[in-house]
């Protein structure tokens, strides 16, 4: 555990809500992305149209094993597809079927909202934690 007294220590916090913000921005990137490739047909080199993507949040933990306040951050992708029967769609395939990603509008603006609201919340705990510091620094020279 950083000592308190340290500079490390003393924003640790601040860096613990940077980097969930920084966290959070990637969700709403990822989101914002599904969001306008939800319709996709068009076949990228792996064959398929665009998959959803989806970011996995982790702790991340120091030699100790202990919590270390970062957050790590990945995207996954989905392997689900939706199909239907349109012979006269350029990107149908020799059955005349289309393939699109399986994106839910309303899960992504869910999840673009929270994602914002987590971002806001984290960010007002930054200046929080700041103004703390700073109202300290002013008592301390009092």
């Amino acid at each position: 555990m950083p000592d308190p007294l340290s500079l490390r220590g003393l924003f640790s916090g601040v860096d613990t809500s940077a980097s969930a913000m920084s966290a959070e921005r990637l969700r709403m990137t990822v989101a914002s992305e599904n969001l306008a490739h939800a319709n996709d047909t068009r076949r990228l080199a792996d064959g398929k149209p665009y998959a959803r993507q989806r970011v996995l949040f982790d702790t991340m933990l120091d030699a100790h094993g202990q919590a270390t306040g970062q957050i790590d951050a990945s995207v996954v992708k989905s392997a689900k597809y939706e199909t239907h029967y349109d012979p006269n769609h350029p990107h149908a395939d020799a059955q005349g079927n289309v393939m699109t990603p399986e994106i839910s509008p309303i899960l992504e603006l869910t999840d673009l909202l929270t994602a914002s609201k987590a971002y806001e919340a984290n960010g007002n705990a930054a200046r929080g934690l700041l103004r703390m510091h700073e109202n300290a620094l002013r008592i301390a020279q009092d």
